[in-house]
């Protein structure tokens, strides 16, 4: 099966090529790959001709979003519409990677993939426009997740490890409730879905749930280091975009579909701790 993802510098797609060895998998460069540009998306998707796309690309920097609505619905939203023409002239498998901020986090309970969307931010509002355009593909996946990390790239767990190399103390936000994720889990995860055919939305976070502090303190213990940390609330740490006080996602569409391999944050986060490069996995 051919595979083409997006993305290629990005850390959900640095463990797909890792993870997905039995595909044959293309990651053009993203100069090539070119998500502002319709012309790019046509050319690359009809010269490799592949079964599947993965769109791990995104305008993901929340924040910088605010000051910048048109490209992040560019790339977050239009390109997605883009991407799903392209498929679906070649009737190929979109999987679209989306995101728990599409919620404003008022809930109480997981959200269900049924549940109504109220984006705070204009992150959430283009991922969740991105939804839309896949959707218009007639064999698409769109993957709603959370709080994604892995051993590289620029994320929370690596933030975290860098501050306390500094030396830094740490006060992290602790009304904040979601579910971390790995990269390596979820595409692990998106295997699965491919080869049992799963098609519409389905929320895929690892299992559990907790806050960025009880995140932090639980890097720290897994990594055996004393760290000066302590909690702190929403309103102490300001940010342009709003975050959701509540997203954790509901898994039970996803142990309805098929074969559910989502892990428990606190396992998955041990499994980065003990195995930072995957390439060297037996």
């Amino acid at each position: 099966m051919k595979v083409l993802v997006t993305g290629a510098s990005g850390q959900l797609a640095h463990v797909i090529r890792q993870i997905w060895t039995a595909h044959d998998l293309v990651l053009p460069e993203e100069a090539i790959f070119d998500l502002g540009k319709q012309s790019a998306i046509q050319s690359v998707v009809s010269e490799v001709r592949p079964d599947v796309v993965i769109n791990c690309g995104a305008f993901t920097q929340v924040d910088r979003c605010e000051a910048e609505s048109d490209l992040a619905l560019l790339i977050n939203g239009t390109a997605v519409g883009w991407l799903a023409d392209a498929c679906e002239a070649r009737q190929a498998l979109l999987i679209q990677i989306s995101t728990d901020y599409v919620f404003d986090g008022t809930g109480t309970r997981p959200y269900r993939e049924d549940d109504a969307t109220n984006p705070m931010s204009v992150y959430g509002r283009t991922k969740l426009e991105g939804e839309r355009q896949a959707a218009r593909c007639t064999r698409h996946l769109i993957v709603r997740t959370s709080w994604l990390y892995d051993a590289w790239g620029k994320n929370f767990l690596n933030t975290m490890l860098n501050a306390a190399a500094q030396g830094r103390a740490l006060r992290v936000v602790d009304d904040q409730r979601g579910a971390p994720t790995t990269c390596r889990a979820l595409a692990r995860q998106l295997q699965v879905a491919v080869a049992e055919e799963w098609n519409g939305l389905v929320h895929t976070t690892c299992q559990g749930e907790t806050t960025w502090y009880g995140f932090a303190k639980a890097i720290f213990e897994a990594k055996g280091m004393a760290v000066d940390l302590s909690p702190c609330g929403t309103a102490d740490y300001p940010t342009p975009a709003k975050r959701p006080a509540y997203s954790v996602l509901s898994g039970d569409k996803r142990t309805r579909l098929g074969t559910d391999v989502m892990p428990h944050w606190l396992e998955a986060l041990g499994d980065v701790i003990a195995t930072p490069d995957l390439s060297k996995e037996a």
